[in-house]
């Protein structure tokens, strides 16, 4: 595995399993935030991105735009961790996504995820993520998620 990979441990919690004995979706949309939360500035921090005057690795801040997710297995709540695999999978200029899989203990898969967010201004409205900051990202990017809705 990469070192441009960080693996996370999430706890599943009982309140999250539904009515078929598995963790909902809705919950394993959150497990992928979780995860992005974790992970992100571990992510960018290891880029080297240069971080502006106030201490600041982005600018502003970053807003979900697109998350497309993926249900390989039902999640069954045992009481075990599951682990959680996120990793830089495209940066633009002001956009960038995270790459995502949840795995069982043994690395099954039961979902994976492609998130893109973008960076915004105190109004919203989309601002670069700086020549700097995009660059030391851009270096530590992998693969895509190999989602089924991109093979042909």
């Amino acid at each position: 595995m990469s070192d441009h990979v960080v693996t996370v441990s999430l706890q599943l919690r009982w309140g999250d399993m539904d009515v078929n004995n598995h963790i909902n979706n809705v919950a394993i949309a959150r497990l992928f935030e979780e995860s992005r939360v974790r992970a992100g500035m571990a992510l960018l921090i290891a880029s080297g991105a240069p971080p502006s005057e106030d201490g600041a690795l982005i600018d502003g801040g970053l807003v979900v735009v697109r998350q497309e997710i993926e249900y390989l297995a039902s999640i069954p709540y045992t009481g075990d961790d599951i682990t959680s695999r996120v990793w830089l999978s495209r940066v633009g200029t002001s956009s960038f996504d995270f790459g995502c899989v949840l795995t069982d203990p043994g690395g099954t898969p039961f979902a994976q995820a492609e998130t893109t967010l973008v960076c915004v201004d105190p109004s919203g409205r989309p601002v670069g993520l700086g020549a700097s900051v995009a660059e030391a990202m851009r270096d530590r990017v992998e693969a895509p998620v190999a989602l089924r809705s991109r093979r042909s």
